[in-house]
């Protein structure tokens, strides 16, 4: 008997599944519904938009009906409600109705209409978690460790399928809190992992573990990840317009000095790359008085800041560099003492001089033109800027040639001529322009040897 019983409502279910199976828009309503095989309309158009039926022995249709989108059986009656955003959320809760997963096995984000705020439904649209958020994206992940992001107060953190923020709503973005929720998930590094945020209050930057909890204070201007996989040992960070490097838990590795992030993580890399890192320097101002020093990769002063400009050491870690104090530049060590006066007009002239010294050359081998701060009148000094050629020259240029035969264009009384490297004219100056007397130079060392 039962048998004969189930039989033609089995068949009844069979016909009223293949009839409405014809999806069709009408023309004057531009509404969407599904015909019969007559032709006859077995589900009203009544739907903005509407999708072809699918499944096997308990098949749905997607359709949207007032702005949002759900989906019907075969006898058009509403399976999953019209809470979805889109349609893709709607088809797959219309795939858990159709394996006949218990309501609330599977939630769904779902906007509340009347206030705006998101919470969490099953495909029958029953509230499992009340709309609180300001919005909240779909669950990722197996269960227990299951997550889906939501933002409140203005910030993104997670929640597990029992509704607890497992995840502390810190993070600026979603997909920074999806990050989160991965190594949640994952475990990987989970006492290591650290991510930027800022705080709302104070506007400066720290960083948050994988529970969004501050590990590192925020007190920061500017930030740097922890490496790709923001589990790396050093990050660079920027405090009162400078960078630095903090380890992971916050601990100062090179103090806020150097200008830029680059320069940070360059001083940084001596420390990492086992460097000589005791001879390592780096040209940096010094924010009160904005004077040139240079620091070691931890951002102390080796040489204090008193200079008006500074060059680089060779590679940063040479014996020689150049500094300009009083208007003029000089060489100096990497002890911070003077090699020269600081009498060259120029930084590469002062560079010359320090590479000079470096290479043991013997003093007065090359002479620099300057000009005596004092009369105005050019001379010739050796390296250490002392005079070797007395200031009694209107201009004075470079030496050319070498030492045997060398001559450098010079002005006096109005005129330019060429002297030897005992400051005689050896090419009268009866020449107008210093071009001239290069040009006269050149000839008159050509031919003398001495």
């Amino acid at each position: 008997m039962k048998k004969l019983f189930l039989l033609p409502f089995l068949a009844l279910f069979f016909i009223l599944d293949t009839n409405a199976q014809t999806l069709t828009i009408q023309p004057s309503t531009k509404l969407y519904g599904y015909k019969n095989s007559d032709g006859g309309w077995q589900i009203a158009p009544q739907f903005q938009y509407a999708y072809a039926f699918q499944g096997h022995f308990r098949r749905f249709a997607v359709v949207k009906q007032d702005r949002f989108w759900g989906c019907i059986d075969v006898r058009g009656q509403m399976v999953v409600r019209n809470i979805f955003h889109t349609s893709q959320e709607a088809e797959a809760a219309g795939k858990e109705w159709e394996k006949g997963d218990e309501p609330g096995k599977w939630l769904y984000p779902a906007q509340n209409p009347a206030d705006g705020k998101w919470g969490y439904v099953d495909y029958y649209g029953k509230w499992k978690f009340e709309p609180q958020y300001e919005r909240a994206t779909v669950f990722k992940g197996d269960e227990p460790m299951s997550y889906a992001a939501v933002k409140t107060a203005g910030r993104w953190g997670c929640i597990d399928r029992k509704g607890v923020m497992v995840i502390a709503p810190t993070f600026m973005e979603e997909e920074h809190a999806d990050l989160a929720g991965i190594q949640w998930t994952h475990g990987r590094h989970y006492d290591t992992w650290r991510y930027p945020t800022r705080d709302k209050s104070t506007g400066k930057w720290g960083y948050v573990n994988y529970l969004g909890r501050w590990v590192v204070e925020a007190e920061y201007e500017d930030y740097d990840f922890f490496g790709p996989d923001n589990n790396y040992i050093y990050a660079q960070v920027k405090r009162d317009g400078r960078w630095g490097s903090i380890d992971r838990n916050g601990n100062v590795v090179s103090k806020c000095i150097f200008y830029t992030h680059e320069d940070a993580d360059y001083a940084l890399s001596q420390k990492e790359h086992g460097r000589n890192i005791n001879d390592w320097r780096l040209p940096v101002t010094d924010i009160a008085t904005e004077k040139y020093g240079w620091v070691d990769y931890e951002g102390e002063w080796v040489i204090s800041p008193i200079y008006e400009g500074a060059t680089h050491f060779t590679n940063d870690t040479g014996y020689f560099a150049t500094c300009k104090l009083d208007g003029f530049w000089a060489s100096i060590d990497n002890k911070g003492e003077l090699l020269s006066q600081n009498v060259f007009t120029l930084s590469s002239e002062a560079w010359q001089a320090g590479y000079e010294w470096d290479n043991n050359q013997e003093i007065g081998h090359w002479l620099y033109p300057i000009r005596n701060k004092e009369t105005g009148y050019w001379g010739y000094v050796d390296f250490k800027g002392n005079w070797v050629i007395q200031p009694v020259f209107e201009d004075a240029k470079l030496f050319i040639k070498t030492w045997n035969n060398r001559a450098a264009p010079a002005k006096m009384d109005g005129r330019w001529g060429c002297i030897d490297h005992t400051g005689q004219f050896v090419v009268k100056n009866i020449y107008n322009t210093s071009a001239d007397a290069y040009e006269a130079a050149r000839r008159w060392s050509e031919k003398q040897k001495f």
